[in-house]
């Protein structure tokens, strides 16, 4: 990646909950009524949630790691190399989710 990238994604990281966001809205009337996110060892759902949750429950997720992230840098207390948390917790959580999508749209 091109280091301007890299700035600013270190800059805009609140970008991946936005994305995520939007590709959730869009895949809202795709979804089913109700998601299981969690299963036990025999494949019994034990919890699931409405779709409304569902698209919600992702970029909450970035958004906190972002914060968890950037809070140490901006009080100065931890130094974390320059953006490369940001962009890898944002992605893979964007990953995730595009999966936990075709998971659920494919049935």
């Amino acid at each position: 990646m091109s280091r301007r990238i890299i700035n600013y994604f270190y800059k805009c990281g609140y970008i991946f909950p936005v994305i995520t966001f939007i590709i959730n809205i869009f895949a809202y009337k795709y979804l089913p009524e109700s998601i299981p996110l969690q299963r036990d060892t025999f494949g019994n759902i034990n919890y699931a949630v409405s779709k409304l949750e569902f698209i919600f429950f992702i970029p909450i997720l970035q958004l906190f790691s972002y914060i968890a992230i950037k809070y140490p840098q901006a009080k100065g207390k931890k130094k974390i190399f320059h953006g490369t948390y940001d962009i890898a917790a944002g992605a893979i959580l964007l990953f995730f989710d595009i999966f936990l999508l075709y998971v659920f749209i494919r049935k």
